[in-house]
């Protein structure tokens, strides 16, 4: 009972403490409650974002947003990061320290703290290596993406399924069925090598600037961008990709492959993509070929990331798998082999007798492993 008191009176040192934060704004342009969400509007409003998008810090900073950035990292959980702050502990802090850290964010005076690396298995034996920030950059970063996510998800192409609101990879499946059943029942399997790892900053950062005018806040998103990365207790300076791992990575990883989105509208292509996943559909060999060649030389021309071509290939539709699933020609969606493999070899670790865990954890994991 006292350990639930004490989450409360966390909670409300929050909400008490960040009611106040826009008072450091008083040196900037100052906006009422109303005239604020007024200004969002007009901020994501069609042909004219570009030119209005410049008071965007102050939204991304503003007590609501920022409060449900806090809900939102809370809802995630997540590990730690170099500081050792968990996130149950943000609250606390906050009513301690909130107003300095967001008078040093107004005054571009805030250095983002290095990202702690970790590595997870892949399935292919290699490792993937997300990025913990600190639970105070974790919030800002998710305060920035839900100021940005409306007015790009106006720009986003209807083909892209990934990290988008009210969009899944279900759906991106669907999409697919429906093109192989049309009769494209080859497939240009496009894969990215390493892609969050590549990505050029100042093509990103000139990306952004198309449609942001908030210089500051153009300046704190290529700090994150450029955060360290500690790695055996050294911290290491990032000269390009985006950090895995970050709330703010998704949304920017979109923004870098929105143009290859367009490309291929542009060509009239039949393509869906999930994140870096992205498949073309097409009815025989030789055109998937081309179609290979010529958009691998856009990706690493234009783009400037990596097409992974030993990875990357043309084929039936039934020879490859999207997302865990593999398609036939019917355009029936089929649990790929290899997916079902690694389900049957998760559940045998989870429920190995010798485990020494409780019932109750067994239960919880594998509902985990067969919900993902």
């Amino acid at each position: 009972m006292k350990q639930q008191q004490g989450k409360e009176h966390q909670l409300d040192l929050f909400d008490t403490t960040i009611q106040d934060s826009l008072r450091l704004s008083q040196n900037r342009e100052t906006v009422s409650g109303s005239d604020e969400r007024k200004e969002f509007q007009v901020a994501v409003a069609g042909e004219q974002e570009r030119a209005l998008a410049t008071n965007l810090m102050q939204m991304v900073l503003s007590p609501e947003n920022l409060k449900r950035a806090h809900k939102q990292v809370k809802k995630n959980k997540g590990a730690a990061g170099i500081e050792q702050m968990l996130v149950g502990e943000f609250a606390a802090w906050y009513a301690q320290d909130g107003n300095p850290l967001l008078a040093r964010v107004y005054a571009d005076t805030y250095e983002p703290q290095g990202v702690r690396e970790v590595e997870i298995p892949k399935d292919n034996g290699s490792m993937r290596k997300p990025g913990i920030p600190t639970v105070t950059d974790r919030i800002l970063q998710q305060a920035i993406a839900q100021v940005l996510s409306p007015i790009y998800e106006d720009e986003f192409s209807d083909h892209s399924y990934g990290f988008r609101p009210k969009r899944s990879a279900h759906q991106a499946l669907a999409k697919a069925s429906q093109y192989v059943e049309a009769g494209s029942s080859i497939v240009v399997d496009m894969d990215l090598k390493t892609f969050f790892d590549v990505v050029n900053h100042d093509r990103l950062m000139s990306r952004l600037s198309i449609l942001i005018g908030d210089k500051p806040l153009l300046q704190l998103i290529r700090k994150y961008l450029q955060s360290g990365i500690m790695i055996g207790g050294l911290l290491s300076q990032r000269t390009e990709g985006t950090p895995q791992g970050s709330p703010l990575s998704p949304l920017l990883s979109n923004i870098v492959l929105d143009e290859m989105d367009k490309e291929l509208e542009s060509r009239g292509h039949k393509f869906v993509r999930y994140a870096d996943d992205c498949n073309i559909f097409v009815q025989s060999q030789a055109a998937g070929e081309r179609v290979m060649e010529s958009i691998s030389n856009f990706i690493e021309g234009k783009l400037k990331l990596i097409v992974n071509k030993d990875k990357s290939k043309v084929c039936f539709v039934n020879q490859t798998k999207y997302l865990g699933y593999t398609i036939p020609n019917t355009g029936s969606l089929s649990i790929a082999v290899k997916s079902l493999d690694n389900l049957k070899a998760k559940v045998r670790i989870i429920t190995k007798r010798n485990r020494g865990v409780k019932f109750e954890q067994v239960i919880a994991e594998l509902r985990a492993s067969l919900r993902g």
